[in-house]
């Protein structure tokens, strides 16, 4: 019996296998790059049902998991026998899995660093849409997140509970140390006082003033940022304040910190952001700035952090920045050029002057 296909050969060529080869390699990386977006859909539904947690580093059944889990059984063997076969998870022939150092990584109990956070957030609906209209911002130069959500980023996240408790938990995770890296580059004398500008949780603040026993720190975000603060921090120290950095910001500080924040903003908001902050300084007072310092060739650039340079485009209309691109955007604000104080591979800390 003839088996007819509607696969054609595969076309006649004279490169010798050594070029063959190369070109399969290419084809096959360029296939996984294509099919990232549903690697991400497969860690990110593996860590929204538990599954990293559920499992014992002694192994683990994965059909006892799904009813543990109240997962379809099927489907969780298929998905973790995938994620197998990425190197996150041991998945044996009999349905067995274990855990590897990758998927340990997923765990939110985890004593070390865990990117369980990370991946619910990347593969949560309104990241997940935006970047779906990635082809937007080509075309307009705006960003995608109000295009595909009806509203921006952080309106969507205060009407979003579920969305909005993952985003929190994901800023919380990420990095681990930070905020201990970035107190202690910073010099504070006896009696300053440092306002961080969208302090959020206050966790730095928090850390700044433990350095320093002698400084007062002010947190200052928007009121329902501010009115979820712990209440009880324990040190007459601190203080908050609730307003808008797009409008004005708190007079009397020494020391100003925007710490992951002018990225979220295009330049001229950003622009706006710093011109606010020297309105509030005195001459010589010193401005703090905390984000990714991008090299000037691509080549020299982290890729991850080439991503999040469109992460923060697609999200906010937003952007990580050069060396120079920070020196224009301080200048034009009324601040002298900056000075990296320390520069680590996930962020760098920026110090210049109100001149």
């Amino acid at each position: 019996m003839t088996i007819q296909t509607s696969f054609q050969a595969e076309p006649v060529t004279h490169e010798g296998p050594e070029a063959r080869a190369t070109a399969a390699g290419d084809i096959r990386r360029m296939q996984e790059l294509i099919r990232g977006m549903a690697v991400t859909q497969m860690i990110a539904a593996a860590c929204e049902v538990g599954l990293p947690d559920a499992v014992d580093d002694d192994g683990t059944s994965l059909t006892s998991l799904s009813g543990r889990l109240k997962v379809h059984a099927g489907v969780l063997t298929r998905l973790a026998r995938a994620l197998s076969s990425f190197g996150i998870f041991d998945v044996d022939a009999d349905g067995g899995i274990r855990h590897n150092e990758a998927s340990r990584l997923l765990r939110t109990t985890t004593a070390g660093p865990s990117l369980h956070w990370a991946a619910r957030f990347w593969g949560m609906p309104g990241i997940w849409r935006s970047w779906g209209a990635l082809s937007h911002c080509t075309r307009t130069g705006e960003e995608a997140f109000s295009h595909v959500n009806g509203q921006d980023f952080f309106s969507y996240m205060n009407g979003s509970p579920d969305e909005e408790a993952l985003y929190q938990r994901y800023m919380a995770s990420g990095y681990p140390g930070r905020y201990a890296a970035i107190a202690d580059v910073l010099t504070v004398a006896p009696g300053e006082r440092v306002i961080d500008v969208g302090g959020g949780t206050g966790s730095l603040a928090r850390t700044i003033l433990e350095r320093n026993p002698d400084a007062q720190a002010v947190v200052y975000d928007q009121a329902s940022v501010i009115s979820a603060l712990p209440v009880a921090s324990g040190d007459d120290r601190l203080s908050t304040c609730a307003g808008s950095f797009f409008d004005a910001v708190p007079t009397g500080g020494d020391i100003y910190i925007l710490s992951w924040i002018l990225h979220d903003w295009p330049d001229e908001k950003a622009e706006s952001v710093l011109r606010n902050c020297r309105k509030a300084m005195s001459a010589g007072a010193r401005l703090v700035v905390v984000d990714r310092v991008l090299q000037e060739s691509p080549k020299d650039c982290d890729p991850l952090d080439l991503v999040l340079d469109l992460q923060m485009l697609v999200l906010h209309g937003g952007r990580e920045r050069t060396l120079d691109d920070f020196t224009r955007l301080l200048n034009a604000a009324g601040f002298s050029a900056p000075q990296i104080l320390s520069a680590r591979p996930e962020f760098s800390v920026i110090q210049a002057r109100a001149v």
